[in-house]
C-alpha cells in the first residue's frame, strides 16, 4: 500500500469554493477509483484555511490512475491557484488501520 498526505493553506476569500470542490472531488474519487483505499480531506479547526488530505492507494498503479485522472488535474489546478503557500506532500509507510 502507498500512503501519502497533502497539506495546504488557501486564500480565505476562496474557502467556500474550495470546500465545494473538495466535496465533489472526494466523492468522485470514491466512486471512480476502487484502488484508492482511502481519500479523506480534513480542515484544521483552529485555522479553517488549512487542509490535509490523507490518501491510501492499493498499489502504484492505483496511484498513477489517480494522478492521471482529469478530475484530479482540475482539482489540483484550482488548489494551486488559491494556495497561500506551497502544497506539502509527505509519504508514509502504511502500518495498519481499517
Amino acid at each position: 500500500m502507498i500512503a501519502k498526505t497533502a497539506e495546504f493553506e488557501i486564500n480565505p476569500k476562496k474557502k467556500l469554493k474550495v470546500i465545494e470542490a473538495i466535496e465533489n472531488f472526494t466523492r468522485t474519487v470514491h466512486v471512480s477509483e476502487p484502488g484508492s483505499r482511502l481519500y479523506v480531506s480534513l480542515q484544521d479547526k483552529k485555522n479553517q484555511n488549512k487542509f490535509i488530505h490523507i490518501m491510501v492507494f492499493d498499489n502504484e498503479g492505483a496511484e498513477i490512475k489517480h494522478k492521471a485522472a482529469g478530475y484530479t488535474q482540475e482539482f489540483e489546478d484550482l488548489i494551486n491557484k488559491v494556495c497561500t503557500k506551497k502544497i506539502i506532500f509527505k509519504e508514509f509507510n502504511f502500518v495498519g488501520g481499517l
